[in-house]
């Protein structure tokens, strides 16, 4: 059995070994056979009598202090489990590699190995505070990326999903409870040290982890705001980048949803279309400062949307012909199709003169004389001086076409002659005004008509031909109707619907021709939109019923985009000149005789003063060479690159989400090592 004076130079050995677990024992082995024989010790020379430990720092060296780096990394990344890993890690396999630790069971293991572990640390605590907190920080740094590439970090998932502040600090608050939950436990010791530790790291987790993201874009903020002015005029390319990275967020759509608008408007005929009109509302915003501030892009953008908008009649024109599949106006379609008519009529009754027999004018002759009685008797024996209205004149007319009182005609030819007149008769009549009389014509033509028709079967196809094509042509004037706001879309729709395609087609010629005319009138210029008298609900429906077959979705279209195209130029341009005056001042301020005279006179002090200011007024916003690049961009027309400009803006903005990301849930991570101090 060793004695008092072997243990106490194993002890002083041990001391400046660095083996402060060692040591302890000794101490504690000593302390107790002193107890066990105090007139031993009292023996013992005064050199012999057991020492403290000295505490020797073994791990002062190279290797010691990457050691503690490590075990600092370790222990943030393990949330605060570094220490038990490791004991439970040296009690299961000391054992087998003979470290000198095997004796006693697995437990005594466990509590030796974790009591040096924690001694270790709390030396490197002390005495290499910088390499044990650094090391805390890389692991944070380290932990905080590997959950974000896998998917683990809710910050990052809110982040990527681009969601705004308020949904990233909520995220951030979840998950800075659970990790600072998880690393409270694990710093803890026993039962109790771990559940507080848990419930201050979720409290501590959540208030850091809510106010991280806010203090992190302040911040930032505030160091780009302070830093735009002065670095932006040497970087103009990236500062673009950022401000289209920007209007393609603000506009809610993807790079291919932009550059898909951009060619159907092309397809569309609608070539003019810019980048800022498909990104909508921020699009044309976007312009603004464009066009309302001094730069060399201002007259070229001007000028492009002064020149489009005053082409607007045009497209419009042309996109309601081809909607409605009416290339000429009403009156040539008109004219075109009475001629079309008369010539196949002639054909037709031609025909059917050769081949008709005598006719029977008979019910024609009573037909009149239903009004003309006894009239016609005062003819031949007249028994007052009471004279014919204008009905009963027109009507004698025609009686003494087709009979003189004693013979009545029986050639096809020759009433045929006489219907064509009263064909006249009724068309001046209508044209008078005189509808009674037209009506009255009208019946007598229809017995005229089956005279005609019972003399020759060849007639009745030739009538129906030509009835069939007078009522394409009334379709004509039906349309030109239909376009009066004073006609309800139900009631014209519920027409067209009603009519033949070729009637239908007509109706369309009529109907869009007088819209059309009412587009071309309008007074020219810049701030006339000719397309919003076009969105009225009576115009919307009826398009939609009456455009070509087809045709419907392609015509809304492009009225929909001359609507969109007037936008962006009234937003850009509007009708104040309020903005470009002050524009044009600041920028004609920007030369200031003062400091020049303040040079030439010696005023030093005030000529710099005056300088700065300058230079403060110039820094304010986006500089002329970013605001250039970025007008030209969004006037861009070309859908293809269109799509590169916004894919590379994109995959930068997806980059710096990234790094905000894993700076975030890194600085999440990070906060972990300071919340394990306070939880225990």
């Amino acid at each position: 059995m060793a004695t008092v004076e072997q243990l106490s130079n194993a002890l002083i050995n041990a001391d400046r070994a660095g083996d402060v677990e060692a040591a302890r024992a000794l101490a504690a082995e000593i302390s107790r056979m002193r107890a066990a024989s105090p007139e031993t010790a009292s023996t013992l020379p005064q050199t012999q009598q057991p020492l403290e430990p000295q505490q020797a720092d073994a791990r002062d060296n190279l290797l010691g202090r990457a050691d503690t780096f490590m075990r600092g990394a370790a222990d943030t990344m393990s949330f605060g489990l570094a220490d038990e890993i490791a004991a439970g890690g040296d009690a299961l396999f000391n054992p087998l590699f003979g470290t000198g630790q095997e004796g006693g069971s697995l437990a005594e293991r466990y509590d030796r190995n974790l009591k040096a572990q924690r001694a270790t640390d709390e030396l490197d605590a002390k005495k290499r505070m910088a390499e044990r907190l650094t090391g805390q920080i890389l692991g944070a740094v380290g932990g905080g990326v590997g959950l974000a590439r896998n998917g683990l970090s809710a910050t990052t998932n809110a982040i990527n999903a681009g969601k705004g502040l308020a949904g990233v600090s909520k995220a951030a608050a979840v998950e800075g409870a659970i990790l600072g939950g998880a690393q409270g436990f694990g710093s803890g010791e026993g039962v109790d040290g771990r559940l507080g530790g848990a419930a201050t790291g979720i409290g501590l987790g959540t208030v850091v982890g809510g106010a991280l993201p806010s203090v992190a874009t302040a911040v930032s903020g505030a160091i780009k705001g302070a830093t735009a002015p002065f670095v932006a005029p040497f970087r103009p390319g990236a500062y673009t980048d950022k401000a289209l990275r920007t209007y393609l967020q603000r506009s809610g759509k993807t790079p291919e949803q932009i550059a898909d608008i951009m060619r159907s408007a092309a397809d569309d005929g609608q070539s003019m279309y810019t980048l800022a009109d498909a990104m909508g509302n921020a699009g044309q915003r976007a312009l603004v400062p464009v066009t309302r501030t001094p730069n060399d892009a201002r007259q070229e953008v001007t000028d492009f949307l002064v020149r489009r908008q005053l082409g607007q009649p045009q497209r419009l024109a042309n996109a309601l012909a081809e909607g409605f599949d009416a290339p000429q106006t009403s009156d040539q379609v008109s004219r075109a199709l009475t001629s079309v008519r008369d010539i196949e009529a002639d054909q037709l009754y031609t025909a059917a003169r050769r081949g008709a027999g005598p006719v029977n004018v008979t019910p024609i002759l009573e037909r009149i004389d239903e009004t003309l009685s006894p009239g016609v008797n005062r003819v031949v024996s007249p028994r007052d001086n009471i004279g014919y209205d204008t009905i009963e004149g027109a009507l004698a007319r025609v009686r003494r076409m087709i009979s003189d009182g004693n013979s009545q005609v029986t050639d096809f030819n020759a009433l045929f002659r006489a219907k064509l007149d009263l064909d006249d008769m009724i068309t001046k009549a209508e044209g008078q005004g005189a509808g009674n009389r037209a009506n009255y014509l009208s019946q007598v033509k229809r017995e005229v008509d089956r005279a005609l028709e019972n003399a020759s079967p060849a007639y009745r196809n030739a009538n129906d031909t030509f009835a069939t094509r007078s009522r394409v042509i009334d379709s004509v004037a039906e349309g030109q109707a239909a376009k009066s706001g004073r006609v309800r879309s139900e009631n014209s729709i519920e027409q067209f619907n009603a009519m033949t395609p070729d009637q239908q087609q007509a109706f369309r010629s009529g109907y869009v021709d007088p819209i059309i005319a009412d587009i071309e009138s309008l007074p020219m210029g810049p701030a006339t939109n000719r397309a919003r008298g076009l969105t009225t609900p009576k115009y919307e429906q009826e398009f939609q019923a009456f455009a070509a077959p087809g045709r419907a979705e392609q015509l809304g279209n492009r009225i929909g985009r001359e609507n969109r195209m007037f936008e962006t130029s009234n937003a850009a341009l509007g009708n104040s000149r309020t903005a470009d005056n002050l524009g044009d001042i600041d920028d004609m301020a920007n030369f200031d005789p003062a400091v020049l005279t303040n040079l030439l006179t010696g005023n030093w002090k005030q000529a710099a003063l005056t300088g700065a200011r300058q230079a403060f007024n110039a820094g304010k916003g986006l500089p002329p060479r970013v605001v250039e690049r970025v007008g030209r961009s969004l006037v861009e027309t070309d859908p293809n690159q269109a799509l590169e400009t916004l894919n590379r803006v994109r995959g930068q903005q997806v980059s710096r989400d990234q790094l905000r990301a894993m700076i975030l849930e890194s600085m999440l991570q990070g906060s972990n090592a300071g919340i394990a101090r306070i939880s225990p």
